[in-house]
């Protein structure tokens, strides 16, 4: 069996990162590639505030496996906590085994142990059934991972043209410059309610964990003059990108059929093998009392928005129990999403009941 070699990664490491989430594809359906080009690093600071990225290196030094956590500040059960999140495991085909698994874990337990956050959490594509039935297995020797239930991802085809919606006493608008205290604070309000939602700050935005995103790509929901409701359309496209690499079994037999069948029924046409989504996502969502009424105003603005910036899709994230969930999933979609778990290494963190939002751009 060959020696896998764990340490940090370094700037150096840039490329070859690069390349190692190129060809390491996510198998499903549709399988796909979450790249970061041009730079692994700079597409990183939208995942967290601070990362340990490890690298496993084989005997001739070739990066073959890669574990990231992220610490970010989120709100546990209405409290801002420091709170981390497991991101892009990557592992060569060729050393796809249990013994390089449990190591690298190892190595993921010592951080934990040793920088102890109120809780940790991970998504795992839902049909993708070799990590479910390894990593999330609670195997002995593996961190404990507890299901929080289903995230769902919907991507929405932005094809057809539709009508700009109104509803009396509330206005919508983009947000403008004079508008960022308060926006921010009203996010973090509602963003309290909320298990695992992220807490930003102004100085997020550009460069930040809101990088690339602009206090412009901001609409605010005014009902005499008070702020209800906010989202963002956030365009990745710089720094990280979603490439599909082929469709699998009764995707690749019925994917004719079903871009002629979504030009008669209005749904999202699947892009090309090797085509890029040119998507956005719906990003910093917070609507006062969860008004159904209101999201729909904001997500039909933004639908409109996408079109004219040139968005084929755009892609949300609610969790199952939210009840905003509906709204989102209304628009005829390409469905997809992820399992939630918190990983610990004893007891999982106590959690109230709130329901979780999971920053889709920030996965």
């Amino acid at each position: 069996m060959s020696r896998i070699v764990f340490s940090p990664v370094t700037p150096a490491d840039d490329a070859e990162l690069r390349a190692l989430l190129a060809r390491n594809v996510m198998e499903g359906g549709i399988s796909v590639s979450f790249r970061r080009e041009p730079s692994y690093f700079a597409a990183a600071a939208v995942q967290g505030e601070r990362a340990q990225i490890y690298k496993g290196c084989d005997v001739e030094g070739r990066i073959v496996m890669l574990g990231s956590r992220f610490r970010r500040p989120a709100y546990l059960n209405g409290t801002l906590c420091d709170t981390g999140y497991l991101a892009d495991l990557r592992i060569d085909k060729c050393h796809r085994n249990g013994l390089h698994l449990y190591r690298g874990y190892r190595v993921l337990a010592e951080k934990m142990a040793a920088e102890p956050l109120a809780a940790e959490i991970t998504m795992i594509l839902h049909d993708n059934a070799a990590a479910l039935s390894t990593i999330a297995a609670n195997r002995a020797g593996m961190p404990r991972y507890t299901p929080l239930g289903m995230v769902h991802t919907p991507v929405i085809g932005l094809t057809l043209p539709r009508r700009a919606l109104d509803m009396p006493g509330i206005e919508i608008r983009a947000g403008r410059p004079q508008d960022a205290e308060a926006l921010f604070a009203f996010l973090n309000r509602e963003h309290a309610r909320r298990q695992f939602a992220p807490h930003y700050r102004a100085e997020d935005l550009a460069q930040g964990r809101l990088k690339g995103l602009g206090i412009g790509d901001f609409l605010l929901a005014f009902k005499q003059n008070r702020l209800v409701g906010a989202l963002a359309g956030w365009d990745q496209h710089a720094f990280r990108q979603i490439h599909v690499e082929r469709y699998n079994g009764a995707w690749r037999i019925g994917k004719p059929l079903y871009n002629a069948a979504a030009r008669l029924l209005r749904l999202p046409p699947l892009p090309p093998e090797g085509g890029q989504m040119r998507h956005g996502y719906i990003a910093a969502l917070a609507v006062e009392n969860d008004d159904p009424a209101v999201f729909r105003l904001l997500l039909r603005a933004l639908y409109r928005a996408g079109r004219r910036r040139g968005w084929h899709y755009m892609v949300g994230g609610l969790h199952e129990n939210d009840p905003l969930l509906p709204e989102l999933a209304a628009y005829p979609h390409i469905a997809a999403g992820g399992r939630l778990f918190a990983v610990s290494l004893g007891e999982p963190p106590k959690l109230d009941g709130r329901v979780p939002y999971i920053e889709a751009g920030a996965l």
